[in-house]
């Protein structure tokens, strides 16, 4: 069954398990390529489904997603910050064992796991800012931010001067970072 974007919002606020089971089975195979593209392993497809689903869960019942662009964009980008953080702490966290009593944690419910678990308010006022950046400096922005493309190959692509583009690029930045400012400030 194919579902309206209204139908979806009414299906998560009301928790009804057939948009749940809906999402999964349309959203699982894209968010899966994602995490095993960039060096995720089965285990972690399996936990970035979930996390991802349940972030797009708390910000519908928050009222911070709203449908004003495509549903797989918003869950996309999900997928690609939750994954960032999730290997920037990889990096910074120490890789020794831990005990199994250390694996034990306690359910303290959804409310704290989620919290947790979503930046939600720094990331959509990043989304909606990229949402209000030209296409070039979003292009941009993403190839050389999300994809990871060097500048050098983002110069051909768009011939650009090199140069030019790494003036551009700043600027760019510069523009996201004003915008998203601007929306956490309407936000208070």
């Amino acid at each position: 069954m194919e579902y309206t974007p209204q139908e979806i919002l009414t299906g998560l606020l009301e928790k009804k398990p057939a948009v749940f089971r809906y999402l999964y089975r349309a959203y699982s195979p894209m968010i899966a390529g994602y995490i095993r593209k960039n060096s995720g392993t089965e285990e972690d497809v399996v936990e970035m489904i979930q996390i991802v689903m349940m972030e797009l869960w708390i910000a519908v019942r928050d009222g911070r997603y709203l449908e004003e662009g495509k549903l797989g964009q918003y869950i996309y980008q999900l997928t690609s910050n939750t994954w960032r953080d999730e290997l920037r702490k990889r990096r910074t966290r120490p890789q020794e064992m831990l005990p199994d009593a250390a694996l034990q944690i306690e359910d303290e419910g959804i409310e704290n796991l989620a919290s947790a678990i979503v930046k939600d308010r720094y990331l959509n006022a990043i989304h909606e800012g990229m949402s209000q950046l030209g296409e070039v400096c979003r292009d941009i922005i993403q190839m050389y931010h999300l994809q990871k493309i060097r500048l050098q190959e983002i110069a051909e692509r768009m011939q650009y001067d090199y140069d030019n583009l790494r003036k551009r690029i700043f600027d760019c930045r510069k523009k996201l970072k004003q915008l998203t400012e601007g929306i956490l400030a309407k936000g208070r």
